[in-house]
């Protein structure tokens, strides 16, 4: 039977519908066998922390015992006998020399008292002289000798009585210090025993502090150490008192730092401390802000080991300065988390970046940590 026009288009069209249906077959079965994905490992996932290394070095660790600056002997000075003050050479806040006149009672009648027990007194030595001669001449008797003899003493004992009067109207200092606390004005009358003033020694001064009981077998009397003052300063000098019995209320030991200074001066009761150096270790020096707590409360710090594993150390603080503190406890050399610590958990796997990278600008960019963290956490 002869095909008509119609059925050649129809054949036709079904030749070519079938041809595309298997060529789409194959065309995707070539695409999905080169799409198929590789398993490889992808650090892009990983979290990205900055890292810094520190190596550790020889340090000497210190006892720091709070305390405070005091003098190294204080003394009220009082007045030894009667009078009105008539004249004041040195007042509060003068730095005064051994000896040097502070204040001048009126003597009244006591200069011609002493005058005239000295003129006795030269009198009865004179006459213990002729009655020894006469004696040896066998002109006088034992009798009158011992009576001179004692004449002469009571005369002594007389102007020794007048001079110590006299002198106690001429106030001194008994040592070299600043005077404080003045009590008189010109004019006062003192009687005796009246306080005068205060003289108060700071050479040496002393910082004044209390250990704690187990601080107390690292501290012995003669050790050098340090004093820092509430200006700054630090004053080196050696331990000079530590008590043996424990405050009953605090249970602690009284320690005493001697410090030279020969200015004289100082300031008592300012805050101040005593450095005791103990036996050196190693420790790695770092800013208090790269340590925190564990969720044992144990303070340490996060590092970063060669397996690019988070880990953490527990710290020991060894010395405390103003830029920083050292630090024991801690493996040496180290890679210390300085940045994202709080984002990593120990026995996480990171990306450590040295120095200065664009994680720094993540960090300071909560968004991009945030994003980071979502893209790490949608990977699991």
């Amino acid at each position: 039977m002869a095909l008509s026009r119609g059925h050649y288009i129809a054949i036709g069209s079904s030749a070519v519908l079938v041809v595309w249906m298997f060529s789409g077959i194959l065309f995707n079965d070539s695409a999905q066998t080169t799409s198929a994905p590789v398993e490889t490992e992808n650090t892009s996932k990983l979290f990205s922390v900055q890292v810094q290394r520190f190596v550790g070095k020889e340090t000497q660790p210190e006892l720091a015992i709070n305390g405070q600056t005091a003098a190294n002997r204080i003394v009220n000075i009082t007045s030894e006998t009667d009078g009105k003050v008539i004249k004041i050479h040195a007042r509060e806040g003068d730095l005064v020399t051994q000896g040097q006149l502070i204040i001048e009672l009126d003597p009244q009648d006591k200069p011609e008292k002493l005058l005239q027990a000295k003129a006795n007194l030269k009198q009865r030595s004179i006459e213990l002289d002729a009655n020894k001669k006469l004696v040896a001449q066998g002109l006088q008797n034992q009798t009158r000798l011992a009576e001179s003899e004692a004449l002469l003493a009571q005369a002594q004992a007389q102007v020794k009585s007048l001079q110590v009067q006299f002198n106690a109207t001429k106030i001194r200092a008994p040592f070299a210090g600043v005077l404080e606390n003045g009590h008189v004005e010109l004019g006062s009358y003192l009687k005796s025993g009246n306080p005068v003033i205060s003289l108060l020694d700071y050479n040496p001064f002393i910082i004044k502090g209390h250990a704690s009981e187990k601080d107390m077998l690292a501290i012995k009397a003669g050790m050098p150490a340090t004093g820092k003052t509430l200006d700054g300063a630090t004053h080196h000098g050696k331990i000079r008192y530590l008590s043996t019995q424990a405050s009953q209320t605090s249970r602690s030991f009284t320690v005493e730092l001697e410090i030279n200074n020969p200015s004289g001066r100082q300031f008592n009761g300012v805050t101040a401390q005593i450095g005791i150096p103990l036996n050196s270790t190693s420790a790695i020096f770092i800013s208090p802000a790269l340590l925190n707590l564990n969720d044992k409360g144990l303070l340490g710090a996060k590092f970063v080991n060669q397996e690019n594993v988070v880990e953490f150390a527990p710290v020991t603080l060894v010395k405390a300065e103003a830029t920083g503190v050292w630090v024991s406890g801690l493996p040496s050399p180290v890679d210390l988390i300085i940045s994202g610590q709080s984002f990593v958990s120990t026995g996480e796997k990171v990306n450590p970046v040295f120095k200065q990278s664009q994680l720094m600008d993540e960090m300071e960019d909560p968004t991009a940590v945030n994003a980071n963290k979502e893209e790490k956490a949608a990977s699991l």
